[in-house]
């Protein structure tokens, strides 16, 4: 169940949320941070329930993530189209100041997945990072007992989801005994993961990487370097490849988010503000991550969501 911040101010009930008119002729803009499964899933989401309201999703998407000047061209493009409205995933604190701006022009905005400084937004939905975080550094607390030495495998700094994932798993892993003993920014580059395992791996018993790009990136390194299933992985997202490694004990947990649900929900948020419906603050809805290991996968008949 999304988990809503108590200190917002949300000026009707949840009923008066999902159901509020608005304008079929509206156009909503989607700008994804990429175009991994993650994002297709949101997509999916976002544009089942903007059919179900009758609103026009138009969607522009990055080729790879991160770059604040890209997204700036994407929400040029979705304005010029015509949207009335505007889902982002934001890449940095600078898209904030565009946000405002549309905002004073009375184009409403939701972000998506992580947020941003800044009051632009009408609303943020996203995963409870924190606690996904905190999940993650427990589950493999459960594992290895006190004294365990541990990685973080960090993926950029100053991106607001994956920097409260690795927040949560830090205090979680130091909570339960853990050893931290590396803890840097890699990204997701092939490269730079492998050759930092290979030095790494003799003096660690845990890895732990914050998002599904990095993920995947990791296991492919472990799987190089003849390493999978030495040491204790947990890592974030899903999809066939990574469900296969949780099953044959390469991967030993990961996190799934709820991208649909969070598609859903942005786009009610936005039909929300264009139907005139004022915050007096940003709405925060955070929904809750899921644990999968291989039990979980083995008493399931049919395979989780792709994500």
């Amino acid at each position: 169940m999304p988990r809503i911040i108590p200190c917002v101010c949300l000026l009707l009930g949840t009923a008066a949320l999902w159901s509020a008119t608005a304008w079929s002729s509206d156009c909503v803009g989607l700008v994804p941070a990429g175009t991994s499964a993650f994002w297709r899933e949101l997509e999916a989401g976002a544009r089942r329930t903007a059919n179900d309201l009758q609103l026009e999703l138009y969607t522009r998407g990055p080729s790879q993530e991160g770059s604040v000047e890209v997204q700036l061209q994407l929400i040029d493009r979705v304005i010029a189209h015509g949207c009335k409205a505007l889902i982002i995933a934001p890449a940095g604190d600078a898209i904030d100041t565009r946000i405002s701006a549309l905002r004073a022009e009375g184009i409403p905005t939701v972000y998506v997945d992580r947020g941003v400084a800044g009051e632009g937004a009408y609303a943020l939905v996203a995963t409870d990072n924190f606690l996904a975080g905190q999940l993650a550094g427990q589950q493999m607390a459960e594992r290895l007992g006190r004294g365990a030495r541990v990685g973080v495998l960090r993926l950029r700094q100053g991106l607001q989801s994956t920097d409260e994932r690795e927040r949560g798993f830090l205090l979680a892993a130091q909570a339960s005994g853990l050893q931290v003993v590396f803890d840097t920014y890699l990204g997701d580059d092939p490269q730079r993961i492998a050759t930092t395992l290979s030095e790494q791996l003799p003096r660690l018993d845990g890895l732990f990487s914050p998002n599904g790009s990095s993920t995947r990136v990791t296991l492919g390194a472990l799987r190089r370097l003849g390493k999978v299933g030495t040491v204790d992985f947990v890592g974030f997202d899903g999809g066939d490849l990574l469900f296969d490694a949780v099953r044959q004990g390469q991967i030993h947990a990961l996190l799934l988010q709820q991208p649909q649900a969070m598609g859903d929900h942005a786009v009610r948020l936005v039909h929300r503000a264009l139907s005139g419906e004022r915050a007096m603050s940003r709405l925060q809805l955070l929904l809750e991550p899921r644990v999968i290991t291989a039990k979980e996968l083995g008493d399931t008949t049919a395979a989780p969501q792709s994500w």
